[in-house]
C-alpha cells in the first residue's frame, strides 16, 4: 500500500502587471487530472476502470491511502504524462515518492491484544 499526501499547497504565481500572487494548488484536482489525462490515450474501459480511483482521491481527507496496482496507475500517469512544470513538482514528487506502507486488518490487530 501506498501512502500520498494531497493536500492543496501554496504557489507564488507571477501576475502579468508585475509582482506576485499567493495561489493554492488543488493537489487533488491535478492528481485526478494526471490519472484521465489524454496523453495516456486511454480506452473508455481505461476511463471506467479508473472511476474509482477518482472517487477515492477526490474523497480523501488529506492522505491518500491506495493499493500497489492503483499506485502502478498513477505513477505510470506522472511517468507518461509531458508538460509538467514548476508549479507541479511537488505534487509530482508526492506521487513518485510515495512512501510503501504495511497495514494490517483490524480483526488481526485486534487478536494480537
Amino acid at each position: 500500500m501506498r501512502k500520498i499526501d494531497v493536500t492543496s499547497y501554496k504557489l507564488k504565481v507571477q501576475m502579468p502587471k508585475g509582482g506576485t500572487k499567493e495561489v493554492d494548488y488543488d493537489a487533488k484536482t491535478f492528481l485526478i487530472a494526471a490519472l484521465l489525462h489524454p496523453q495516456l490515450r486511454l480506452t473508455g474501459k481505461d476511463v471506467l476502470e479508473r472511476g474509482p480511483l477518482m472517487d477515492k482521491i477526490e474523497q480523501c481527507d488529506g492522505t491518500l491511502l491506495v493499493e500497489e496496482a492503483d499506485y502502478l496507475k498513477l505513477k505510470q500517469a506522472f511517468e507518461t504524462v509531458q508538460g509538467f512544470t514548476l508549479n507541479d513538482m511537488t505534487l509530482v514528487k508526492r506521487v513518485l515518492e510515495a512512501k510503501q506502507i504495511d497495514v494490517e486488518e483490524k480483526e488481526k490487530v485486534k487478536e494480537k491484544k
